[in-house]
C-alpha cells in the first residue's frame, strides 16, 4: 500500500537557496510569517554557513550535499512521537537504497551509515507545535579527510543528482508520515494493524543485537550504560539490558556508541 498519499502536503512547498546560515531556523521563521503551507515546507540551502548537529556540533554543509530543514506540525498521538525520529532515518537508508547502496544501515536514532562512516544525520527540536528537522546527507560533496564520513558519490564512484536525491527522500517522508496518520487513525478506531515504522527501522537498522555504549551527550564523557541492544518497542524506544546490572533500559533519546 502507498502510504504517501495520505500526507502529500510534504514538499508541496520548496524554498531553494544558494546559501543559507542554518536552514532550521529559517524554517522557523517562516512558520510565522507564512503559516498556511508550513506543515511538510522544505527549505534547502547549496551551502550552510554555520549548520550545527546535536549539542552544537559543527556539520560540514558544502555544495554537493543535500542540506535541508522540513517543518511537521505535531498532530500526533504523544505516545508516538518516539516514532517521528525513527521515521527520518528510515527515509534516507531507503533512499540510499534506491540509489544502489545496500549497505547503508540505520544507526539508532536515525544516523546513515555505511561500514562506519556516516552518510547522513538528522537534527529534530521541538518548535512550539511543531517538529522542525535538518536533514543532512552527503551527497556528491568533498569531506574532511578527518570526519569517518563517506559520501554517495565516494561510495558509487560517480555524482548523483541532487534534485533526484530530494525527489526520493521526499517519497519516503510522504510514506512514513503517511503510515503514521492511517495507523493512527486505525488506532483510534480500536482496529489492530502492525506497525511499519518499528518493523521496517528491524529491517533496515544494524541497532539490534549489537553491543553498545549509551550516553547522553559523548562531549560530557558520561557513560549511562554499556549493554546490548536487544529490542525497539512498539513506541519507537530502545531496550537495553545493561550488562553490569541486568537493568532493562528503555530510552527515547541519547547517544549511542557499537562495541562491536
Amino acid at each position: 500500500m502507498d502510504y504517501s498519499i495520505y500526507f502529500p502536503e510534504i514538499g508541496q512547498e520548496i524554498w531553494h537557496f544558494k546559501s543559507l546560515p542554518r536552514a532550521m531556523e529559517f524554517a522557523k521563521e517562516l512558520i510565522y510569517f507564512l503559516p498556511e503551507k508550513a506543515n511538510g515546507r522544505i527549505v534547502k540551502a547549496d551551502f550552510l554557513s554555520e549548520a550545527k548537529g546535536r549539542f552544537d556540533r559543527k556539520w560540514f554543509a558544502p555544495k554537493g550535499g543535500l542540506w535541508m530543514a522540513i517543518s511537521i506540525y505535531d498532530e500526533f498521538l504523544i505516545e508516538h512521537s518516539s516514532l517521528i525520529s525513527l521515521i527520518f532515518g528510515l527515509a534516507m537508508c531507503r533512499c540510499a537504497n534506491y540509489f544502489g547502496i545496500n549497505e547503508a544501515k540505520i544507526k539508532w536514532i536515525n544516523d546513515l551509515h555505511f561500514n562506519g562512516k556516516k552518510i547522513g544525520g538528522v537534527l529534530i527540536e521541538k518548535f512550539d507545535h511543531w517538529y522542525i528537522a535538518g536533514i543532512g546527507l552527503n551527497v556528491n560533496n568533498a569531506l574532511p579527510s578527518n570526519l569517518p564520513a563517506i559520501s554517495f558519490k565516494e561510495i558509487l564512484g560517480k555524482e548523483i543528482s541532487i534534485f533526484q536525491v530530494l525527489e526520493n527522500i521526499l517519497y519516503w517522508l510522504r510514506y512514513y508520515f503517511g503510515f503514521l496518520r492511517f495507523y493512527e487513525r486505525k488506532k483510534l478506531e480500536e482496529e489492530n494493524l502492525t506497525n511499519l515504522i518499528v518493523e521496517d527501522f528491524k529491517l533496515f537498522s544494524d541497532t539490534i543485537g549489537r553491543c553498545i555504549i549509551y550516553t547522553h551527550d559523548l562531549d560530557e564523557e558520561e557513560i549511562l550504560a554499556i549493554g546490548k541492544a536487544f529490542d525497539i518497542t512498539e513506541k519507537g524506544t530502545l531496550l537495553i539490558r545493561d550488562t553490569s546490572s541486568e537493568e532493562i533500559l528503555e530510552i527515547f533519546s541519547g547517544e549511542i556508541f557499537y562495541i562491536l
